[in-house]
This record gives structure tokens, C-alpha cells and sequence, in this order.
């Protein structure tokens, strides 16, 4: 094998990752020799007890370094022997253990392997201070052998030490070449160097300290005239002082600040000089060497940036504290501690309210103050509603969102003739107005304004903006928490709405009885929408019977019990049921009266036992099915409690129509559904319960007639302990297909057990029985086993014979048809057609459902189209619980007249610990 150019890899392949080869490559270019390595793998293949041991290198391709028991000419070449096996640990970035290589799948078929050369290996990772896996350290073996978690964790120990032995080498080439940067830099730098002489009272300039004092070429001046010519007056005591102190002090170092006056042009200039009094050999100070810079640019920077400091802290502070304001009027104070900066005395904000539009202005402490005192009148804390007109700059900014700066009150008057009498009254000279806007969203205006004239520079703008936009978000945010607030209180009363439906809608499809629905539905609806309630229907001679009833307060559910029951035979013609059943339309009565059940009631001891119960209000409601009225759902609630709500109603009457279809349905296919469970108890078993997932099965018969479907499904575990997953649909809807439905589901898990075959097998030899036994019968089907993949990966591998595909539900909710090929030929039409397995990784926590045409088509809808619902149902609710889902997807997708069976499986595999 010649070396391993990954050129030909995959795209995603770590191996052609650039960053990862640059990385490799940096620390390749600085190995000098192969001596560390060589003795670092020889250390390797004696403390693991091999014979050979190795270093390499992946760049481009991948280069030995240094090893241990290798042939010559092998170091500074390609990994002939052992680098397609560095290669995947490379790739995989963690140790790879190969215990017997033949028998790893892995790498069985590397010639290395079949050789006989490496019948065992053990490779760790190199991994860079970049966090790049560059190479592998391998050791190896003819021999098959067992590799403990102490000896991987040994090699990758030393693969560690392999990584110190090349980033010291490019450490080394590192610090050269930044020694060499440096020398360049100190002479790009500008650094001046003097000397000294306090013996010879001389100083000694070179050219560098000569420009920056203002002269030319090197410059010698005495002592006595350097403070004189060179210093600043007001620095020359200072600095004197300073330097005799260094003198005495003998000191090593020191540093004096001044400023300069160069004598070319008489310019003030900043320097910084440095240092250090050198001494003879009996201690006494004979010369001072040292360095000058001129910083005046630096000061002058830095003092650019202690006022950018000082408004980004003005900034952060209005930023800290608007982001804890919880209304608007607190914002005005906040911000003005932002435009103190600038000297401002108050101000406000001017907002624009979010549900009605108007403009209101919130003032500052000392604003409201002052108009308090004026008017003596409170400003009211919810702000004071102003026209949105040009009178003033607040207004005019907030309505054009143009910025207004008005820096004297004599322009203030000129351009807003009204600010005349606001600076009479209030002593207001200058005033910034500010837009506040957010996202092209113009919210309202920021004031700032000084009892003194004030000119704006471009900094003072600057820090107002940088203000403004904080005050911006902070209203932003405001007005949002106000919407989220009512949004969630809106969503909330919604969602219990669509919950109260939801399970209303579960508990009519659950296959209960008449009765056991009726009840069921009188506690769903109470309290969520009455304080109690009572449930009528009607016989074939139009008498009331009562049916169910329900009351928040349990201990009071006997005395609606009474009530009913005197009701149902005392209720006059204008009494909520009759009404109800008369009309077939609600009847809501808002406030419910002693006249009203005066009028509804006949028996005195009836109308006793409702006031005892004291109602308030009522909505009686239908409970229809195909136009007719087949009971009443009365709610009633107390004075606490009021009136229903539109929704309430709303909600009511949705429920009345779901609970009257479900009643109808159920009285009319009540002897067909036990037939239908019965069938499914005697041919459809439990799954079996598995350690790694969980499996859920659903079997709902048609609803036309009596008919019998040949839908089914099968969960077993072969001899392998393998979980095997079937679900087929034989062709027909009578007995006859029943039967053929028990023979095909029997002999598929007889043959699956017994051959152990891969799902593609199973259909095969399923077929060929079929033929064999003159069954006679053709099905679809879909048999899929769950298989141990790579790394403890769930593997999904199936046989599809002309069933709908499976549909692959992920833990974030992503969801796909697993139907990349077409489906197989179905069973019982050609016994020697060819089937395949496919094959899918399943990511942990993932769902895998199984399901009959059943599910997606019928008279209304295509396939096409009922499948698009079945993903959409899934991509909603695939959060749920596993029989959770299944029971939604059926309530969804699966109508009570459908005239096809459905069955489902399910299987979910559980988390990985």
C-alpha cells in the first residue's frame, strides 16, 4: 500500500478537514530527527509488551516519524503496514483497539490483516494544542491479543508525550522568530536612548531622542542647561527631584512623565523617559542609562477613550437599570443618569401608548417638580397625554423622528415659538430631543434639557444616541411583556379550551359505553366550563331520563343527583331540556331567576331542590347527530362564577356536537365493535417488552357494517433475542380474509423464529409458503428487525413487500417516510421475486411507526394526501408519550365510519445510559 493520500475521502472526512492538516503541518515541518520518537516507541512497545511500535503523522498524506522493531526505510515514508488502520483512528478521534483483526469487520480485508503482519492493534490519537488530531501513535502485533483500558489509557498517555516532543520543537522555531520580530520592532518603534555621564555633567542624545526633543543628528548637553533648554517650566522642579532621587537611591530603574519643548517649532510635547543609574566598583553613581518615548499621541488617545469610558459607562448604567424598570414612567429618571454626563438637569420620555395610539409624555423628578409646583398639580404617574402636533420639539421628534438639538433658548424660541413660554416657566435654556425607535418602529422621543445654554459636539451626540437607543429597547421590551402578558393570558384560556377538546375528543373515541361516555363527559366539563352540571336523554316515547351529572364540589354531587331526577319528570314545555330537545339549539340564559324556574319547573319540591343548588346563570346545549337531538348538556354556575364566556360557549358546543356523534356511533356500532375486539384479542397479541425499547400496539376495526378486516401486526424477539417488527394487510374484508390474516401473521413469525433470517429472508421463504400451501391470498407487508449498529447504535433493518413505508419520528421532532427505494412486490403474486433489505441508523430516542393504509387512505382523501396529515400529526405531537401518540394519531387520521381496519406499531427506543 503506497501512503494514503485522503484526496479520494469523502467531503466530511476528518481527514481532508484544512484546518486539521494545517494544524499537522506546522508541527511536521519542525521535527529534526526521528530520535525522540524512535525512543518514545520503543517505550510504548516495551511497557505494552510488543514488537513493533510507531509515530506517524497524518498531513496531506501520512508520513512515519519515528518507531520501534520496523523494517529499514520505513521512518520518513508512508505507513505501509499500519496506516489505513491510523487512518480510522484519525477519523474517529478517540483509541482504537483491534483485540483480532481478522475477525473485525473493520478491518478485516486491509492487506496488513490478511498478510498476516498485524493481527492486533492499538492506536491513540495525537492530538495538538489546537485540539487537531495530526497523527496516531499505533502499537502492534502478529499475534492476536486483548487490550485493556489501562494499556489504552497508557498509549494515550504517551501519545501525549509525543505531542510535547513536537509543539516544543515548534515552540522553539516560535520564539526565534519572535526575537528576531522584536528586535525590528524596537527600532520601527521610535524609542530614543540617552546616556548620562554625572562624572562628566554631560548628557549624550542619539538621534532618535535628538527629533524627539526637536533636534538633529546625536546631541551632547550639559547637565546643568538639559532642565533649562529641554523641560517644561511647570515639569523642571519635578522632574529634577525625581531624577536626584534615582541618583541617591542608586536606583535600577525609574520613570518620569513631562512635558518637553522642542526647540525646532517651540511645541509642547509629552514624553516618558526611563532610566537606570549605573554605579562603579565602590558603589558610587557614575553614569544613568535610559530610554525617552514621546506619548503625546498616546495622551491624547487616551483621553479620547476616558471620555468613550466614561459615556459607555453612562450608557451601561442607563442600560442596567432600564432593564430592570418594570413601567415606562421610570425610564425618564433612568435615562437622565446617562445625560448628567453632558451636565443635563432633566427630562423625559414621550411614548407612544401601545394599544390606543396616544401620545403621553413621562417627565423626569425634577421636571414633574417643577411643573408641579407651577400648576399645583400632581403630574400624573401614568404620564400626561399630549397632542402629536410641531407645537413643541417632544412632539415634533416623536411624530417626524427627526433629532432636534436646540443649544440656546433664543433658538429654542425661533424655531419653536412655544419653547418661549417653556423657558419662562421652567428656566429651560438648552434641549436635545431624540427619536426613540427600534427596527424602523418609531416609539416616541427622548428629552434631555439644561437650565443653561449647552453646545452639542459630536461626543454629546453621541452618548444622547447611544442613550436614546437603550431607552429604545427598554420601551421595546416594555410594550412586549405588556402584549406577551395579554397574548399568554389570551393563549392560555385557549389551550385549556383546545385541551378540554382534546380530551374530550379521547375520551368520546375510547370505545367506552352510552353511559360510561355520558359520565365521563359530565366530569370532563365540570369545572372547566360550569360549577356543575347535568346530562338528558330522551326514550322512543320522548320521556327524560337522566343520564349523568357532575359537580365541582364532590360532596354536592348527590343533591344534583336529587335534583335531576325530580327535574327530569316535573320539567314543563319551557324548561332547558325541552327547550333543547324542541329547537335543537343552545339556550344560554345570562341570569337565571326565580320567575324563570317558576316557569320551568312544575313541582315545588324540583324548584326547591335548583335554588338549594343556587345557579346564577345557564347553558343548555344539544348533544346532535345527523340532525337529530340525542340528549341535553346543561351547565350551570354560580354568582362567584357569572355569565359563560363567548368561549366557554364556543368550547360547549363543540363538545355537544363531538359527544352527540360519538353517542350515535356508538349506539349503532356497539354489537360490531365487541365482534371486532373479540377478533383482535383471539389474533393479535401484547408485545414484548425489550430493555432498549419500548413497543406500543394499536388495532381498530373497520366501521362499515360488519365487515372484518385482515389488517395486523406482530412484535416478537427471533432466537437471537433480536426484536423482530411485522405488520402486514391481507387483500379482502370478510371472514375469509381474516382467517388468511391469522395464517400469514402465524407463518412469518414461525419462520422468522426459526431461520433467524434478516427480514428480507423471512419474506422470501413467507412467500414461497404461501405458494406451497395453495393459500391462496395475496398481503402486503413490512417486517423490520432492530439490530446492535457500530458504537451501541440501534440499527433498523427491514424488508418492504408492497406496505405504506415506515415513518422515522426523531427525539427534536424531525420526521421522514423511510421510502428512499421503491417498495418490493407484495406477497403472494410472484414466490421468486426478489426482495431487499434496507437498512437506518437510528438516533437515540428515536420513534419508528409501522401503520395500514387504513391510517392515510380513505373515500375523502387520497394516500398521497393522507400521509402528508400523518407526518404533520407526528411532527406536533411527537413530544408525546408513545401510546399517547398512537392514540392521537387515531383520533386525528382514523374516522368512526371508516370502512378499513387500521392497525399500528410502534417502537421507541428508549435513552442510552
Amino acid at each position: 500500500m503506497t501512503t494514503h493520500d485522503v484526496s479520494g475521502a469523502p467531503a466530511d472526512d476528518p481527514l481532508r478537514d484544512p484546518h486539521r492538516i494545517a494544524a499537522a503541518r506546522r508541527l511536521f515541518v519542525e521535527v529534526s530527527g526521528p530520535a525522540a520518537f524512535d525512543r518514545l516507541s520503543a517505550l510504548a512497545a516495551r511497557l505494552l509488551g510488543v514488537g513493533h511500535a510507531k509515530v506517524t503523522i497524518f498531513t496531506d498524506q501520512d508520513t512515519v516519524v519515528g518507531g520501534f522493531g520496523l523494517p529499514p526505510g520505513v521512518i520518513g515514508g508512508p505507513a505501509l503496514l499500519t496506516g489505513a488502520l491510523s487512518a480510522i483512528t484519525v477519523r474517529q478521534a478517540r483509541p482504537l483497539a483491534v483485540a483480532d483483526a481478522r475477525a473485525d469487520e473493520r478491518v478485516a480485508d486491509l492487506p496488513a490483516v490478511t498478510s498476516g503482519q498485524v493481527a492486533s492493534y492499538l492506536g491513540a490519537p495525537i492530538v495538538a494544542d489546537s485540539g487537531h488530531v495530526v497523527g496516531v501513535l499505533a502499537v502492534y502485533d502478529p499475534e492476536p491479543r486483548e487490550w485493556s483500558d489501562d494499556e489504552a489509557k497508557l498509549l494515550d498517555q504517551m501519545g501525549a508525550s509525543v505531542v510535547a516532543e513536537l509543539e516544543l520543537a515548534a515552540a522553539r522555531t516560535a520564539i526565534g522568530a519572535s526575537l528576531a520580530r522584536l528586535d525590528v520592532a524596537l527600532e520601527a518603534s521610535g524609542v530614543g536612548t540617552w546616556e548620562a555621564d554625572l562624572v562628566a555633567g554631560v548628557m549624550y542624545w542619539d538621534q532618535r531622542t535628538a527629533a524627539i526633543f526637536g533636534r538633529e543628528g546625536t546631541v551632547t548637553i550639559p547637565l546643568e542647561r538639559l532642565f533649562e533648554e529641554a523641560v517644561h517650566p511647570d515639569d523642571r522642579e519635578s522632574a529634577q527631584v525625581i531624577m536626584q532621587a534615582a541618583i541617591d537611591a542608586r536606583a535600577p530603574q525609574y520613570t518620569v512623565e513631562l512635558r518637553t519643548i522642542r526647540a525646532s517649532d517651540g511645541e509642547v510635547r509629552w514624553t516618558v523617559s526611563r532610566g537606570r543609574v549605573m554605579v562603579d566598583s565602590d558603589g558610587q553613581p557614575v553614569r544613568i542609562m535610559g530610554t525617552v518615548l514621546d506619548v503625546t499621541d498616546a495622551r491624547v488617545a487616551a483621553e479620547a477613550r476616558l471620555f468613550a469610558v466614561q459615556r459607555a459607562a453612562a450608557i451601561a448604567e442607563v442600560a442596567a437599570a432600564a432593564a430592570h424598570a418594570t413601567r415606562i414612567e421610570e425610564l425618564a429618571d433612568i435615562t437622565l443618569r446617562g445625560a448628567e454626563v453632558l451636565g443635563a438637569d432633566s427630562g423625559g420620555v414621550a411614548v407612544f401608548d401601545s394599544k390606543d395610539g396616544r401620545l403621553r409624555v413621562h417627565l423626569g423628578r425634577r421636571l414633574a417638580d417643577a411643573v408641579a409646583a407651577e400648576t399645583n398639580e400632581e403630574v400624573p404617574t401614568e404620564g400626561v397625554e399630549i397632542e402629536t402636533d410641531d407645537a413643541l420639539p417632544t412632539q415634533y421628534t416623536a411624530r417626524t423622528g427627526e433629532r432636534v438639538l436646540l443649544p440656546s433658548a433664543e433658538e429654542a424660541a425661533a424655531r419653536f415659538p412655544a419653547m418661549a413660554q417653556v423657558t419662562e416657566i421652567l428656566g429651560i435654556h438648552a434641549l436635545a430631543s431624540l427619536p426613540l425607535r427600534v427596527e424602523d418602529r418609531l416609539l416616541g422621543s427622548f428629552v434631555a434639557v439644561w437650565t443653561t445654554d449647552h453646545e452639542f459636539s459630536e461626543e454629546d451626540v453621541a452618548l444622547l444616541d447611544g442613550l436614546t437607543a437603550q431607552i429604545a429597547l427598554s420601551i421595546s421590551r416594555l410594550h412586549a411583556d405588556a402584549e406577551r402578558v395579554a397574548a399568554v393570558t389570551a393563549m392560555a384560556e385557549a389551550n385549556r379550551q383546545v385541551q378540554l377538546l382534546a380530551d374530550a375528543g379521547r375520551m368520546l373515541a375510547g370505545g367506552l359505553s352510552v353511559p360510561q361516555q355520558l359520565d365521563r363527559l359530565a366530569s370532563l366539563v365540570v369545572p372547566p366550563l360550569g360549577d356543575w352540571c347535568w346530562i338528558v336523554t330522551t326514550d322512543d316515547q320522548g320521556r327524560l331520563h337522566e343520564a349523568a351529572s357532575a359537580h365541582r364540589d364532590p360532596r354536592r354531587r348527590a343533591q344534583v343527583e336529587e335534583y335531576v331526577r325530580q327535574m327530569v319528570v316535573s320539567v314543563t314545555d319551557d324548561g332547558a331540556p325541552r327547550v333543547v330537545f324542541r329547537t335543537g339549539q343552545p339556550l344560554v340564559i345570562p341570569h337565571l331567576d326565580a320567575a324563570r324556574i317558576a316557569q320551568s319547573l312544575a313541582d315545588e319540591g324540583a324548584r326547591k331542590a335548583l335554588e338549594a343548588l343556587d345557579p346564577a346563570s345557564v347553558l343548555a346545549l344539544p348533544l346532535t347527530a345527523r340532525g337529530q337531538t340525542l340528549g341535553v348538556l346543561c351547565l350551570l354556575n354560580g354568582t362567584d362564577r357569572g355569565p359563560h364566556t363567548p368561549g366557554e360557549i364556543e368550547t360547549a358546543l363543540e363538545i355537544g356536537r363531538r359527544a352527540g356523534s360519538a353517542l350515535d356511533q356508538a349506539r349503532l356500532f356497539e354489537q360490531q365493535r365487541e365482534l371486532a375486539h373479540a377478533l383482535q384479542r383471539s389474533m393479535l397479541t401484547e408485545p414484548p417488552r425489550t430493555a432498549d425499547a419500548e413497543i406500543v400496539v394499536r388495532y381498530v376495526p373497520a366501521a362499515e357494517g360488519a365487515e372484518i378486516g385482515g389488517d395486523w401486526y406482530d412484535a416478537f424477539l427471533q432466537r437471537s433475542g433480536a426484536t423482530v417488527l411485522a405488520i402486514g394487510d391481507v387483500v379482502g374484508h370478510d371472514t375469509r380474509a381474516a382467517a388468511a390474516m391469522g395464517q400469514v401473521r402465524g407463518l412469518l413469525r414461525g419462520i422468522s423464529y426459526s431461520s433467524g433470517g434478516t427480514p428480507a429472508e423471512v419474506l422470501t421463504e413467507l412467500d414461497r409458503a404461501l405458494e406451497g400451501l395453495a393459500l391462496d391470498t395475496m398481503a402486503t407487508a413490512l417486517v423490520a428487525r432492530l439490530e446492535r449498529g457500530p458504537g451501541g447504535a440501534t440499527l433498523l433493518r427491514w424488508a418492504n413487500a408492497g406496505h405504506p413505508p415506515a415513518v422515522l419520528v426523531e427525539a427534536d421532532g424531525e420526521v421522514s417516510l423511510l421510502d428512499g427505494k421503491p417498495a418490493d412486490l407484495l406477497l403472494g403474486v410472484s414466490p421468486d421475486s426478489v426482495r431487499e433489505d434496507r437498512l437506518e441508523l437510528l438516533p437515540a430516542g428515536a420513534t419508528v411507526l409501522l401503520y395500514t393504509d387504513g391510517l392515510v387512505e380513505r373515500r375523502d382523501r387520497d394516500i398521497d394526501e393522507g400521509t402528508e396529515q400523518l407526518l404533520a400529526v407526528l411532527r406536533e405531537c411527537a413530544h408525546l408519550p408513545l401510546d399517547q401518540l398512537c392514540d392521537v394519531l387515531l383520533e386525528r387520521l382514523f374516522l368512526p365510519d371508516a370502512e378499513d381496519d387500521v392497525a399500528v406499531l410502534a417502537v421507541r427506543l428508549r435513552p442510552q445510559t
